[in-house]
């Protein structure tokens, strides 16, 4: 056998065991009012440095269909202007078979303010339970006040 071929025949299974161990999901979130936390106004009237504190109730409905309920804690801070993103969120996911951290970078999609919808990608984290060790990606739209919806994928197995 050459180089390449035990390369490929080591390589493919690989692939294909990587890809049968992601978990795809879809999520809804119910939000509690955020509490705002400092920030400054500066001379062009601008509130910058803003933090934020939000708790929520989620439900989480996996690829094969069955469906989790939980809370989230969330704390947020506004970034500087021309970052890659206008907020920054790290978040505490708890439910019944354990917890996990999220962080998220969120863009505004309009003009700023209370009423407009964020744009979020992150990063999950299993903590304590069936997720401990595991790694997945998530997408977020924040859509209102109250309510966000979103997709994800856990990878490889803990």
């Amino acid at each position: 056998m050459t180089i390449k071929t035990l390369l490929f025949v080591s390589i493919v299974p690989a692939l294909f065991s990587s890809a049968a161990m992601a978990q795809s999901f879809t999520y809804d979130v119910t939000w509690k009012p955020v509490e705002s936390i400092g920030g400054m106004t500066g001379p062009d009237g601008k509130r910058t440095g803003a933090g934020g504190v939000v708790d929520g109730a989620y439900t989480t409905t996996y690829q094969d269909g069955s469906v989790q309920k939980g809370t989230v804690r969330c704390v947020g801070m506004d970034q500087p202007d021309n970052g890659l993103f206008d907020l920054h969120m790290s978040c505490t996911t708890k439910d019944n078979t354990g917890t996990a951290s999220v962080i998220w970078g969120c863009n505004w999609v309009g003009e700023p303010g209370p009423q407009t919808p964020l744009g979020c990608v992150g990063g999950i984290q299993g903590t304590a339970g069936e997720a401990k060790g595991r790694n997945g990606l998530m997408t977020m739209e924040w859509f209102s006040t109250n309510a966000s919806r979103g997709t994800g994928q856990w990878y490889g197995q803990p």
